[in-house]
Order: structure tokens, then C-alpha cells, then sequence
């Protein structure tokens, strides 16, 4: 299994190096617009995002757009082997880098998910559109999805990277939705 989920994230990150500039902006821009006129997210106080790199689907311009709304913003930062909390945010410039080179909150308050109020960006590499994910196989947003499973769950995704089956296991936390350009996805849950 770890053999074919391997092959998988190298043959998505390929597809992510090959794609274009503009291509990349474009999906980018469709996407965050979708994000927007999501009820959950228009609905939600709490937004917990990932810091984009690498390639991802950029989520700073989806930030910006939470704090006009006066939500609370809270990103991950790496506390441990495996495991990582969700920091407050005040703004976009109290990133640093942190853990692999990414930019994390450099310390405040933890945040933890509410019921019903909060809407999260789950970052991956690979989906199925009944929400299935392959990550990049640190297992930290399955770990900390297993003690907060009550947020909603949205996975930034191009089109290339949603597939027809992924190898998965029964502790591997799945999407409420996936959000491509032009379209969201509603995974049964």
C-alpha cells in the first residue's frame, strides 16, 4: 500500500511542477472564489487554514479574505514528532518559518475547533470525490482530525489530483468537500 501511495504523490507533484504560472493563478483565483461563496465558510467564526507551499493551492489570498470578515484565523505549527496545534492568528505577517520550510504562527494562543463553527482547509495531495485523502504521509492532520472531528472539512484540490480510487485506511480522515475551479464537491458523510 505504501508502495502505490507513493507513486501516486510523486505522479501528483509532477502535475503540480508542470503546471504554468497563469494556469496555476487561475485555478487558484477560481478556487478561492468558490471557497467564498461557500455557505460553511460564510457562516463559520472559526477558520483554520494551511500555510500554503510547494506548489498547493495558495491559501494566503482565502486568509485575507477571512480576516476582512472578522474571522478568527488560526494556522498549524509543528509542537512535536507527529503532532501539530492550530496558533491564533492576528495577521498574515506573524507567519515565520517553522517545521519542512513552511511558515507557522510563531506562538499565542491554541485554537480548538467548535462545533459548528468552524470551517478548516485540509491540505493533500491526492482526493476521490466521496472525500478520500492521500497526504504527504506525516499523518498530522489525521492525528489532530481524530480529537477535533467537528469541523467541516474543506480540501482545496486541482482537477488533476482528484482521482478514481486512493489506497486508504480506516484511520485516514476524509473531506466534507472538495473545492475545485469552478465547482464544490459535497462528499457523502
Amino acid at each position: 500500500m505504501e508502495g502505490e501511495k507513493d507513486r501516486i504523490r510523486a505522479r501528483i507533484k509532477e502535475q503540480r511542477r508542470a503546471l504554468g504560472q497563469r494556469e496555476r493563478e487561475k485555478m487558484a483565483e477560481s478556487i478561492k472564489g468558490e471557497i467564498l461563496r461557500m455557505k460553511e465558510f460564510r457562516e463559520c467564526h472559526l477558520f483554520f487554514t494551511y500555510i500554503s507551499h510547494d506548489m498547493e493551492v495558495p491559501t494566503m489570498g482565502i486568509m485575507r479574505a477571512a480576516f476582512d470578515d472578522g474571522k478568527v484565523v488560526a494556522a498549524p505549527k509543528v509542537v512535536g514528532k507527529g503532532r501539530m496545534e492550530f496558533y491564533l492568528l492576528e495577521s498574515v505577517d506573524s507567519l515565520s518559518p517553522g517545521a519542512f520550510g513552511i511558515l507557522e504562527p510563531q506562538g499565542g494562543r491554541v485554537l480548538t475547533p467548535k462545533m459548528g463553527q468552524t470551517f478548516l482547509l485540509l491540505p493533500g495531495l491526492a482526493f476521490t470525490r466521496q472525500g478520500d485523502r492521500l497526504g504527504y504521509g506525516g499523518g498530522y492532520y489525521d492525528r489532530y482530525l481524530e480529537a477535533y472531528q467537528e469541523s467541516f472539512l474543506a480540501a482545496p484540490a486541482y482537477p488533476f489530483s482528484v482521482l478514481d480510487h486512493l489506497p486508504i485506511q480506516a484511520h485516514d480522515i476524509r473531506a466534507h468537500a472538495l473545492v475545485l475551479p469552478g465547482e464544490v464537491i459535497y462528499t457523502k458523510m
